[in-house]
Formats: C-alpha cells, structure tokens, sequence
C-alpha cells in the first residue's frame, strides 16, 4: 500500500513538474530574448525554487559566507539524482552557469532552455575532441567573468548514494582557466530520487558552500593531488 501511495505521488509530481518546467522554460526562452542581466536571473532561479517545491523538497543551505560575489569561481557539486541542477539554481546564492555534456543541447526544450541560458556544451568523449571542448570552454568562461561555472567531476549519477570516482575533466578546465574551486556539497538528495529510478520521494536537502580551494601550485603534473584535495572535503559529509 506503501509503494503504491509512493508511486501515485511521484507521477502527481512527474505530472505538474513537467507541465510547470515545459512553461517555465518557455518563459524563459521569450525573457532572453528581449531581457537579460538580473531579470532573467530572478526568473531563472524563480523556476527552479518552485519546482524543487513542486517535487516536496525542503532544501537548507550553510556556508555561504564561504563565497564572495565579487569572484569568480569554478563550482563543483556532487552528481545525485536528476533534480540536482534545480537544487543548485535554487540554492546557490551568486550567478553561475553550467558546464554540460553537448549531447544535453540536442535534448527537447532542456536543450534549448540551457542554450539560450549561456550553458558551456563540452565533449566527455576522450582525445583530442575532447581538449578541444575544454579550450574552448575555458576561453568562454573568461569572458564570462560575472558568473561562475559549475561541473559535476563525477560525470554521472551516483549508483548508491556514495561519492563517485572523480574525473579529470574540470580539474583540467580549474587550471586552464586559473579559478579557485568552490566544492558545494548536497546531502540527502539519494533519499529523494536515486539512478535507473523515476520514483521521487518529497524530502529534506542540507546544500553546503565550502570554503574555496585555491588551484595556484597545482599543474597537470599534480593534478591528482588536487582532486584528492578537493575530494576529501566532499567525503567529509559524503561516503
């Protein structure tokens, strides 16, 4: 009776979610067009706080005197479950911007939303194609220098709620572009909706700015020193 109590209110909130996102977004798309700067970032953040709400979560953020709005910074964020963006947009407190795998620009209305958005496509196929997405992204990301950009260095969804392998990729881009990284920690998010699973449980999310990690002295040679540096703050909330 339980799991179908449980599945009857993830479809209510699949429903009204995507119904909200596919207008919302919609929105969004029409705002760009003709408005930029804060008004498009109230309304960007506006349609996220209110789908987190729509899917029953209940999001609390710390740290946040870790961050100056005055700097740029590379993010990186732990990779949980498919409403991870919508809780970072909702909770992190300065402009930022994402860097996402290009085959994400193909997709349906997500596609177009985060182009018209200034989201960074990258390839995470690896070789020179992949060098490339990184160089390029890193040259956009200077030109950008009121936002910060935010990467997933596990590269997918956690299978058990535990913190994934770190891959180099955003490491790279931190050192090409000469960013502190910000580690932003969420905590809870598994308990809510977890890979290969549509089912969404409403729920609490704790979200945790961490202090900035500076990557001066760190080079391609040492670059795993600084993913064990940056990993070990996220393991210090996280398995």
């Amino acid at each position: 009776m339980k799991k179908a109590a449980a599945a009857a209110l993830s479809l209510l909130i699949w429903c009204g979610g995507w119904v909200w996102f596919s207008l919302g977004g919609l929105c969004l798309l029409l705002i760009g067009v003709f408005r930029a700067g804060a008004f498009f970032e109230t309304w960007l953040k506006g349609l996220c706080r209110s789908l987190v709400w729509i899917c029953g979560i209940r999001v609390t953020v710390s740290g946040k005197e870790n961050f100056d709005p005055g700097r740029q910074y590379l993010l990186m964020l732990n990779h949980v479950n498919i409403l991870d963006a919508f809780v970072f947009y909702r909770s992190f407190p300065g402009k930022a911007r994402g860097i996402e795998e290009e085959s994400h620009f193909n997709w349906p209305v997500y596609g177009w939303v985060i182009r018209r958005m200034g989201q960074i496509p990258v390839s995470r196929k690896s070789g020179i194609k992949a060098m490339e997405s990184l160089r390029r992204a890193a040259e956009l990301i200077r030109q950008k220098k009121d936002y910060s950009f935010m990467v997933l260095p596990e590269g997918t969804r956690s299978r058990d709620g535990k913190l994934g392998p770190f891959k180099k990729g955003g490491f790279l881009l931190a050192l090409e572009t000469g960013l502190d990284i910000l580690p932003l920690v969420q905590k809870g998010a598994y308990l809510i909706n977890r890979r290969q699973s549509l089912l969404i449980r409403p729920g609490k999310v704790e979200f945790l700015v961490e202090k900035p990690i500076s990557t001066k002295g760190f080079s391609r040679e040492n670059i795993a020193e600084l993913m064990e540096k940056v990993r070990s703050v996220f393991l210090k909330h996280v398995e």
